[in-house]
């Protein structure tokens, strides 16, 4: 049986597009100072962070597929074991029955999971980008300072 993201990856490379592959190592920590670095070595730990920008954007488009895929069997088999409680004479027994259901509880976990990846995902994703957007900043402010230097070099300031 295939997964939500399965699927999703089969539409998307019937578009064109190809798998996120996983960088090399981990997530790269920021330097302490990041001046410190020469500009080939700023420019290749950016390119990293854009690679685990884009890996971890793709795991977390996987995640929220198979999760909204978990919350729909976690519907599914709510309503089925509210189905089956139909002995029961309220609609609170029936729903206290349902909750109770072993198979609604396997569900609700595998739901409970699949959202906490999501976050997981997300938190990741937001992080690699936010290094990157400093990195970037760091390689403008250094072709800036360049550029003013050449102006004031070739006007003798």
């Amino acid at each position: 049986m295939t997964t939500a993201a399965e699927r999703l990856w089969d539409e998307l490379e019937s578009m064109g597009f190809e798998k996120e592959e996983r960088p090399d190592g981990y997530l790269p920590a920021l330097p302490l100072d990041i001046t410190e670095l020469t500009d080939q070595e700023l420019m290749v730990l950016y390119g990293r962070y854009v690679s685990w920008t884009a890996y971890a954007a793709a795991r977390l488009a996987e995640a929220r597929a198979n999760e909204k895929a978990a919350k729909q069997n976690l519907n599914h088999s709510l309503a089925t074991a509210s189905l089956n409680a139909s002995m029961e004479k309220t609609v609170a027994g029936r729903k206290a029955a349902a909750a109770a259901d072993s198979r609604v509880q396997a569900d609700e976990e595998k739901h409970v999971a699949a959202l906490s990846l999501c976050e997981a995902l997300d938190m990741v994703h937001r992080n690699a980008e936010a290094r990157g957007s400093f990195c970037s900043r760091d390689l403008s402010r250094r072709q800036n300072s360049r550029d003013t230097e050449t102006r004031a070099h070739r006007w003798g300031v």
